[in-house]
């Protein structure tokens, strides 16, 4: 009974090893990194997240004629516009793209960020 019961837990726990190990890491949804951009090749930013998040460029509430309402861009901290920026800036020097929901970027910024934001860090 003790054998079972130890080459049960010994199972389990390699079992939990290897999935831990699976030579994939999980992706931050919120988070496109710098292997990421590697990985997809040259390309425009809107191109990058239109490829790998998708999602991210959804509109979500209201629908306006104003850019109130667009997404909004920042590249290195600083407000650059809406989503049309994003076919501007290329990704041969970004670090990091990261999207904040509406909640997250009003926060962080104020209102004005119904769609969220997206922050674009260069490299140093």
């Amino acid at each position: 009974m003790a054998k079972h019961l130890l080459a049960g837990v010994l199972l389990l726990v390699l079992t939990a090893c290897a999935a831990g190990t699976s030579g994939g890491s999980r992706t931050n949804p919120n988070l496109i990194t710098r292997a990421e951009i590697d990985d997809a090749g040259p390309s425009t930013v809107y191109d990058l997240i239109q490829k790998l998040r998708p999602v991210w460029l959804r509109e979500r509430g209201a629908v306006s004629f104003t850019d109130e309402t667009d997404l909004v861009v920042y590249l290195d901290r600083s407000r650059m516009g809406g989503r049309e920026e994003l076919r501007n800036l290329y990704t041969n020097n970004v670090e990091t793209v990261e999207f904040l929901d509406a909640r997250r970027a009003t926060n962080r910024f104020g209102s004005g960020h119904v769609n969220g934001a997206i922050l674009i860090q260069t490299r140093s």
